[in-house]
């Protein structure tokens, strides 16, 4: 994950950290969930979803990250950006930013 935080701020447009939006990533284990918040310098609630949806379902593979955001528009993420973040075999890292509807 250290190569991630020099390259990390690519797909943030500008803004200065992940801390400015809220944060969808698949919980393929408590070991990943802990290197992508100490990469990107995140407070332990931003990964509370994700933490939630390992805990209940375990990792479901890449597509586990669609539970997260379900979780966190349930919670109100509504008219905002956020990021979702998944991983595949061989740690293959797929990024997007999105934007919710009010």
């Amino acid at each position: 994950m250290t190569a991630y935080r020099n390259t990390g701020t690519k797909f943030l447009r500008g803004r200065p950290s992940l801390r400015s939006i809220f944060g969808a990533v698949h919980p393929g284990g408590r070991t990943v969930l802990d290197a992508v918040e100490r990469a990107l310098d995140l407070p332990p609630a931003a990964l509370a979803a994700s933490r939630d949806i390992l805990r209940r379902y375990g990792n479901m593979s890449s597509a586990t990250v669609m539970f997260v955001i379900e979780k966190l528009l349930r919670l109100g993420a509504r008219g905002r950006t956020g990021c979702a973040m998944s991983f595949g075999p061989g740690l293959t890292a797929e990024t997007m930013l999105f934007h919710t509807a009010a």
